[in-house]
């Protein structure tokens, strides 16, 4: 089966298209690309973080065309392209969009272990919660919550952008959130966890009521 890769852009977008190696690849407006997927269904999408490996307003952009891929019933599977970026500066490709897509695809025929892929979950809750500061770690946004403030620690992509969506700033690696916490005057009074996440509990170095859900993929 065909894996069609993509480096996603807000107005191209680099493609690769193989099963063992790259046998197709170029470049394609972004308006153009959901009609290149359509043949496809499993593809890797570019996920690009920051050099320092948090999210970023591109990696939002990206995950929010994924998004449209799930709904059309695509298997989709991120693969982190900061390595592919570096690859294309180092090698002063002038497309460097399509070796991106080409480097997101070898990588993903290569080690797809290592690749993260896109699920959709969501957080059901019986009673609505209320709190002034709430850190969300590893579960998706629930209109049920009410709070004043909020911090986010998510690695999982749809998690994450549901968060984003609401306007809070969603932190992916661990000690840039304990250093913001660290600047808190007042810290969060609740932290809400993925039970599946709970071991992160030992990495916090502040006290709070916790609250322990469970997360529903789909």
């Amino acid at each position: 089966m065909s894996v069609l890769a993509i480096d996603f852009g807000k107005s191209k977008c680099g493609y690769a298209i193989g099963t063992l190696f790259v046998s197709e690849s170029g470049t394609v407006r972004t308006s153009e690309i959901i009609e290149k997927t359509k043949r496809f269904e499993k593809i890797a999408v570019g996920l690009p973080l920051s050099m320092s490996g948090n999210y970023s307003t591109q990696t939002f952009e990206a995950i929010k065309f994924a998004l449209k891929l799930k709904k059309m019933g695509k298997s989709v599977f991120f693969i982190d392209e900061r390595m592919t970026t570096k690859m294309a500066k180092t090698f002063s490709k002038t497309d460097d969009d399509r070796f991106s897509a080409e480097q997101l695809l070898l990588e993903y025929l290569n080690n797809p272990s290592n690749s993260i892929e896109f699920k959709l979950s969501r957080l059901e809750l019986e009673e609505e919660i209320s709190c002034q500061t709430v850190l969300f770690i590893e579960v998706p946004f629930n209109d049920r919550i009410t709070f004043e403030n909020a911090l986010v620690y998510s690695k999982d992509p749809y998690i994450a952008y549901t968060h984003f969506e609401t306007g809070s700033f969603v932190y992916r690696v661990w000690k840039d959130l304990n250093d913001k916490i660290k600047t808190l005057e007042k810290k969060p009074d609740l932290v809400i966890i993925n039970k599946d996440c709970r071991q992160l509990l030992s990495n916090l170095e502040f006290s709070s009521d916790v609250l322990l859900v469970d997360v529903k993929y789909e």
